[in-house]
């Protein structure tokens, strides 16, 4: 099927235009996960603390902060070198898939909602959040496709 809808794309975007979706696809994200990383490292202590309402982390949140920022470094990196952006952008959709599971439990299952988000998505609600989460899957999924 990803044949397919990447042969209709070609058709009628064209190769070049494809070529111009996806590096702007790609270069959205690398400047998202390395913005979001570096925010996150400046403040790792805030960072970190907000996964104190998370049960099943325990007193693993550290590590799990730790595991994010990395993430999300190595992602940018890959989306950066040319041969592995199209890992990167399965790697962007796969975050930002069990982002949005965890966003999904805590609205559903928790009473108490922590905060440690910085920028652009400190304005939004949990809710609106995952919106946002599911726009970026789709445009992570475009970029898959536009991907040559």
């Amino acid at each position: 099927m990803g044949t397919f809808v990447k042969e209709a794309l070609s058709f009628y975007l064209g190769h070049k235009a494809m070529g111009v979706v996806a590096n702007t696809i790609i270069s959205f994200f690398i400047l998202l996960f390395i913005y979001i990383a570096t925010e996150k490292i400046f403040n790792f202590r805030d960072f970190s603390n907000g996964f104190y309402t998370v049960p099943i982390l325990g007193t693993h949140r550290s590590i799990v902060a730790g595991l994010i920022i990395f993430s999300q470094l190595v992602i940018g990196i890959l989306l950066i070198i040319p041969v592995t952006q199209k890992r990167g952008l399965y790697a962007t959709l796969a975050l930002l898939l069990i982002f949005t599971i965890y966003l999904t439990y805590m609205v559903s299952f928790m009473d108490v909602l922590p905060c440690s988000c910085g920028g652009v998505s400190s304005a939004l609600s949990w809710k609106e959040h995952i919106g946002l989460n599911a726009f970026l899957m789709f445009l992570a999924g475009f970029g898959i496709l536009t991907n040559q």
